[in-house]
């Protein structure tokens, strides 16, 4: 579709003009030169089986966790996820069918596949409660939600606000949130939280004019991950939770993103600006004692497929393992086949004519 943009009073002017059909679903359906050349991903190569899921040790070797499950991951603005369940048999994930996005629970190594979600609007990045019973989750409707992870009964609204990562404590007393996704604005996305029964309003746990995301709370409860862009880039820093002004420490140096804490709580991994897998050891106490982070392996490309800039979509076993979604080589759901289209500036001009 295209429009005329009026750059003076900041509108559009009449009605949308179609220009061309049977696009792709996917991330970069189409791109356009400064010379007027347009690029296109014509629909059906969008299909299902574009990622498979794998084991990724701590020294980078893959294994896959069911070489017969190909899967197509969310698709409403790239909230991906997935996370193990507390005893490391099943698997909460975000995917996209043709019935859209939902919740689906996946039975660790290779049994069934079961849809937990059935609503009609998008829904991702599935977190599950302390004993495994339930999942929480965000709905485009908008709203947190919780589904039993048996996937009986229906969704129970847990909050009614737009928000875009949301976290259960442990004791199921605290929802922490980050919210404040619209577009790469510094100051937009903040952490807060809301004591379950307790609170009418969302309490400031950290709120800057910096960029806060990418929320873990540790195992134990007490402290809480995250990253931020206060000294000009991202980097990951914990403190303590719930009074966040009590401690601070920066764990990561020279960038790092999507923090994510050990089964035990024993050590904080987090990607660095060059794609390593980093793990800083953790002391607990008071304060808690964080050591220098040091890489594991390199992530290869066909594992950063994901978004991760905001977020951490990806989970880690009690064995240590990363459990993370690899792109799968030739799948139907790569791009296969492109459209170029010459001069077309000069098409568009001729069809938007007023």
């Amino acid at each position: 579709m295209a429009d005329e943009f009026n750059k003076r009073a900041f509108t559009l002017r009449g009605q949308p003009t179609v220009l061309a059909d049977s696009i792709s679903r996917g991330d970069s359906p189409f791109d356009l030169s400064r010379s007027g050349t347009l690029v296109t991903a014509p629909m059906g190569d969008g299909g299902s089986g574009a990622y498979e899921m794998v084991w990724v040790d701590r020294s980078g070797r893959t294994t896959p966790v069911d070489s017969g499950w190909k899967f197509d991951i969310t698709r409403y603005v790239a909230d991906h996820g997935w996370a193990l369940s507390p005893d490391g048999s099943r698997l909460a994930i975000g995917l996209y069918t043709d019935a859209g996005d939902d919740i689906w629970v996946k039975q660790l190594p290779r049994g069934p596949l079961s849809r937990i979600t059935f609503d009609a609007w998008p829904e991702m990045r599935p977190k599950w409660s302390a004993d495994g019973l339930f999942i929480s989750f965000i709905s485009a409707r908008p709203g947190v939600l919780k589904h039993r992870a048996d996937g009986v009964g229906g969704d129970s609204l847990l909050l009614p606000d737009v928000v875009d990562e949301a976290v259960l404590s442990r004791d199921g007393s605290w929802l922490l949130l980050r919210a404040g996704a619209l577009g790469a604005v510094s100051g937009g996305r903040d952490v807060t939280g809301v004591r379950i029964g307790v609170d009418t309003a969302r309490v400031p746990l950290i709120v800057t004019r910096f960029d806060e995301e990418a929320i873990a709370l540790s195992p134990d409860g007490r402290w809480l991950a995250y990253q931020s862009d206060e000294t000009g880039r991202t980097e990951v820093f914990v403190r303590a939770f719930p009074n966040t002004s009590a401690f601070k420490h920066q764990v990561s140096n020279g960038g790092g993103t999507a923090p994510l804490w050990s089964r035990d709580g024993r050590e904080l991994f987090f990607v660095s600006a060059g794609g390593d897998m980093m793990s800083a050891r953790v002391t607990t106490g008071s304060p808690i004692q964080i050591t220098a982070p040091v890489p594991l392996f390199h992530i290869v490309d066909d594992l950063l497929n994901v978004e991760y800039a905001f977020y951490t979509p990806w989970d880690v076993a009690r064995d240590g393992r990363f459990i993370m979604a690899r792109t799968r080589s030739g799948a139907a759901g790569k791009v296969t086949s492109v459209v170029i289209a010459e001069h077309w500036l000069t098409e568009l001009r001729e069809r938007t004519k007023r």
